[in-house]
């Protein structure tokens, strides 16, 4: 930015001076590059034409480029995963490469219970619970519009297997879903475990108590509780 030509600094010499044929003395225009000034001006200020530069120009068009192809890619292509199925296809690899040292779990009571006393999986059992049950029956258990899970009444249960029974095939006329085509087998018996885990235990608002009492879990089990569910 510059001021106009009549603008001379302080101690500039200014006025004619006698100079040879086709010269002139040193003015503050000569001292002005020669790049063109833009056509406005604002209070007496002019400034010159700079343009952004070339690369500049090229990254900013190959961004506006790659979002438009980005959003033809993931937004409009059906056949592009979405977050949710690549989080879903990580888990199932995982779950996959657990579950594989494991073999295929029975949802009998002796591998309801084995299961119970393995931290590892209920572990996994937890974080699996809270992404998919505890919209309804809270992340501790303790019951929203599904049943609590931490006292000792059951409205579908009747013993341990009894979980494992309900998470394959719902219950309340599909209030509780079935989740035996949403989830693999060993992951519904290590669910089944971790729910019969949350029996005797302590949520932070406990539901009304629903159904009736049933006998506690069979001897020797591990799970926090001291009666249970």
């Amino acid at each position: 930015m510059t001021s106009s030509s009549s603008s001379v600094p302080p101690g500039f010499p200014t006025g004619s001076r006698v100079m040879p044929e086709g010269q002139h003395a040193p003015r503050f225009d000569d001292f002005i590059p020669e790049d063109p000034l833009t056509n406005h001006e604002y209070d007496g200020i002019r400034e010159y034409d700079n343009p952004t530069p070339g690369w500049w120009h090229a990254i900013f068009f190959a961004t506006i480029i790659f979002s438009a192809l980005y959003i033809m890619a993931y937004s409009w292509n059906k056949a592009a995963n979405t977050p949710e199925q690549d989080l879903a296809d990580r888990q199932v690899a995982e779950d996959t490469k657990l579950f594989g040292k494991l073999g295929e779990l029975k949802g009998d009571e002796a591998t309801i219970q084995q299961m119970r006393a393995d931290k590892k999986m209920m572990q996994v059992a937890k974080s699996m619970f809270e992404s998919n049950c505890a919209a309804c029956h809270a992340k501790d258990g303790g019951g929203i519009n599904g049943v609590n899970l931490t006292d000792n009444h059951y409205k579908n249960a009747k013993n341990i297997v009894d979980l494992f029974t309900v998470i394959n095939n719902g219950a309340n006329s599909g209030a509780m879903p079935a989740w035996k085509d949403r989830m693999q087998n060993n992951q519904r018996v290590i669910l089944a475990a971790y729910a019969a885990n949350l029996r005797g235990t302590t949520p932070s608002k406990a539901k009304d108590p629903e159904g009736e009492v049933i006998p506690a879990w069979p001897e020797g089990t591990v799970g926090g509780d001291k009666a249970s569910k």
